[in-house]
């Protein structure tokens, strides 16, 4: 049912939800203006933020308005890795090059990417072998929730992003195996087929 739904949608591709998703892209760009141009980590921890629920407000708008299409689901993850591995990939960068980001700051934002270490190999190798796109999981939304709330608290250095990071690294983990179950890699086919 929901595969026809994205065929009969497939090339109706410029609708409100993929205008938000492109608008996430636009503000990881802005991000790394102000991470390169020394705006604060604060500044920046609120701009991410404002990103990261433009995840939420793109997939409720396709839903609500019967706009879900294949491209929206593929721009969607790709401007959500966009945002969230390209803004730390940035922030890593300046920061360890201004000596400000110690061992225990990389320790975290490597927590954080738990769920995209783990999967992103699956992902590349599920693009080439041509593999649908997994249906979107709670516990892959619950993940993104948690990186938006944790990335900022590590930004800022608050004593509780440890405990943060701790969490999403433990449910990115989880996350990461159901992406990597739900691709299909190792179902064999049926010998009664």
């Amino acid at each position: 049912m929901r595969k026809q739904k994205y065929k009969k949608n497939k090339e109706n591709i410029y609708n409100l939800p993929n205008l938000i998703t492109l608008l996430r892209v636009i503000i990881t760009f802005y991000i790394f203006y102000m991470i390169f141009s020394g705006k604060s980590l604060a500044s920046i921890a609120v701009v991410f933020f404002i990103g990261m629920i433009t995840d939420a407000l793109d997939g409720y708008t396709a839903r609500k308005y019967d706009k879900v299409t294949e491209f929206g689901r593929k721009f969607d993850m790709i401007a959500d890795r966009f945002l969230f591995i390209g803004t730390i990939s940035a922030i890593m960068i300046f920061n360890i090059i201004q000596g400000y980001f110690n061992d225990h700051d990389i320790l975290l934002i490597i927590l954080l990417l738990t769920r995209e270490i783990i999967s992103l190999p699956f992902a590349i190798i599920g693009f080439l072998l041509k593999k649908p796109i997994p249906q979107a999981k709670f516990i892959g939304k619950l993940t993104t929730v948690l990186q938006a709330i944790a990335f900022p608290l590590v930004l800022l250095r608050w004593d509780i992003a440890i405990y943060t990071s701790s969490i999403t690294a433990a449910v990115g983990f989880f996350s990461a195996l159901t992406y990597v179950k739900d691709l299909n890699f190792f179902k064999q086919d049926d010998p009664k087929r």
